[in-house]
């Protein structure tokens, strides 16, 4: 069974009580360098995201596919505690633009 004293999430949502995702979500890096919480009573109710297939995101993600939330800067809090977050300018996009995606430089995450 889970320690529910810590805030550590676990792959099983029923180890975690809904509420505690009501009004926002947080998370950070592995090292914890870098932290964000995301405030939105809509957060799990309001459709604004996409699942994108391109090669970058399959190669970003490490996985068949990105999973992408499209959400006003307002509602999004981050937290650079030892100035690790990087951007990587991505060119090699299939619509030409350049993407700016972001990571911590200690742990890569």
């Amino acid at each position: 069974m889970a320690d529910r004293s810590s805030n550590t999430l676990t792959g099983d949502p029923n180890q975690q009580p809904v509420s505690q995702f009501a009004e926002s979500l947080h998370g950070q890096c592995l090292c914890g360098s870098i932290s964000v919480t995301i405030k939105d009573p809509e957060l799990f109710t309001r459709r604004r995201g996409h699942i994108c297939h391109c090669s970058n995101c399959r190669k970003v993600s490490g996985s068949y596919a990105s999973i992408n939330l499209i959400i006003e800067d307002d509602k999004v809090d981050i937290v650079d505690r030892d100035g690790t977050l990087t951007e990587f300018k991505d060119g090699e996009t299939l619509s030409g633009n350049t993407l700016g995606r972001w990571f911590c430089s200690r742990c890569g995450k």
